[in-house]
């Protein structure tokens, strides 16, 4: 719909309204109905921008690539296995098939005279790679783990990438003459998005490097190196730092990825709101009321005849009422200010990288005021368990507060679910 014909309509309306309202009897006196009456009105337009936090994409996107390549080359173990086959087909064997002839002498076909002996089968050995070594599962979790990141944040730049607009219009309005009162109370909101805004085509940017990054994390996901992964279990924090995790430059590009997701731990949006209160000057204010005659005049054409306002008492005009504007209306709700939904990281890699430091920093220190070793590490325990104490004892204490209990026996209540956690 074009704004343009909109308005050229309106203008052919209002032209019609206002030939008719100067000669007809009814317009006068219904306008002068309504302008007596008590009328609130209320319109606010606003838009809604919504910015969304892009600080860690550069990281996720540099990390895939290394990602993709230690999947397609990874790190194997030779593991040895062994299986009693018939001696023609045994290829390799060794000290343990001696062993193991000796301890199962049934497999011995004959022993000649020379004392050579001459077995049915044979323990016989081979070596096939065995893929779940640490690395190995440190970097399926991770897959997993930058999988899951990337979704949840695709899936909510998908429902609110758009800067939206709203126009809300609301007005109250009450007369009463003779026996008939006529009230009012009409509502509407238009909803649109808009193009071509600064802030959408920032969107669209980070929307399309999203994509891109959910398509090749997706690609690895289902890559066979996931596949062969699936019947090894997943790595949970504390990560270890092994030789190859820190000192392989592409393993130590995931570790940092790891702990900087762990960082992240909301999922969501700020809002730029501009609000604008719309200002209602003469013009407006008299098309307004000839909406409200129109429309009490349509329903009034398609009732019975005793619906329409008595006209057998002459009409006496009334002074005119200022109509009052409202600046707030409680059903014009909109966005808060940001929307972040938090992630559930459980033991968080970040937080356990940062109360290392502090703790190794902490004990470097008392080592070096010539603190014994041991009471070294009495005193960080000591210390990382008063942390944990006061943590607690503050988490109880208001998650389960009694100072807002009505009663004795709501408190009474906390305290006894204060007492099971």
């Amino acid at each position: 719909m074009n704004e343009k014909e909109v308005k050229r309509y309106f203008k052919k309306l209002n032209t019609t309204f206002v030939g008719v309202n100067k000669y007809d009897d009814f317009a006068k006196m219904f306008m002068n109905l309504i302008k007596s009456g008590n009328t609130t009105l209320y319109q606010k337009e606003r838009r809604e921008r919504r910015i969304f936090d892009d600080s860690w994409m550069d990281s996720v996107e540099g990390a895939i690539p290394v990602i993709d390549k230690l999947t397609r080359n990874p790190r194997e173990n030779l593991a040895k296995v062994g299986s009693v086959v018939p001696v023609e087909m045994a290829k390799r064997i060794d000290k343990d098939t001696v062993r193991h002839l000796a301890m199962n002498t049934q497999l011995i076909k004959e022993i000649d005279e020379d004392g050579v002996v001459k077995p049915s089968k044979v323990l016989s050995f081979y070596y096939e790679a065995d893929l779940g070594t640490y690395e190995n599962r440190f970097l399926r979790s991770l897959i997993d783990k930058v999988y899951i990141f990337i979704e949840k944040r695709y899936d909510l730049i998908v429902k609110k990438m758009r800067t939206e607009y709203v126009n809300y219009f609301n007005i109250k309005s009450d007369v009463e003459w003779n026996e008939a009162e006529i009230e009012y109370d009409i509502t509407m909101r238009i909803n649109k998005t808009v193009p071509n805004d600064e802030v959408d085509k920032r969107n669209q940017e980070l929307f399309d490097r999203m994509t891109n990054m959910r398509k090749a994390a997706t690609n690895i996901k289902m890559s066979s190196f996931m596949q062969e992964m699936r019947d090894y279990a997943p790595v949970t924090p504390p990560i270890m730092k092994t030789n190859i995790i820190m000192k392989n430059p592409d393993f130590r590009q995931c570790y940092y990825l790891w702990v900087l997701m762990d960082q992240i731990d909301q999922i969501g949006y700020d809002i730029d709101v501009f609000e604008r209160v719309i200002d209602f000057k003469d013009d407006y204010l008299k098309d307004i009321v000839n909406t409200l005659m129109v429309l009490y005049a349509t329903i009034a054409n398609y009732q019975e005849d005793d619906f329409l306002i008595s006209q057998d008492s002459p009409f006496e005009y009334r002074k005119i009422k200022r109509p009052r504007i409202k600046k707030n209306d409680p059903n014009d709700q909109h966005i808060q200010p940001g929307y972040y939904e938090f992630e559930n990281n459980q033991l968080n890699q970040y937080y356990l990288d940062q109360i290392r430091g502090s703790n190794l920093s902490r004990f470097k220190t008392l080592r070096e005021a010539g603190v014994p070793m041991n009471q070294a590490i009495d005193i960080v325990f000591q210390q990382i368990n008063a942390i944990n104490t006061a943590v607690y004892e503050d988490y109880i204490k208001h998650a389960y507060s009694t100072e807002e209990a009505a009663t004795l026996e709501d408190k009474i209540q906390i305290q006894k679910e204060a007492l099971e956690v």
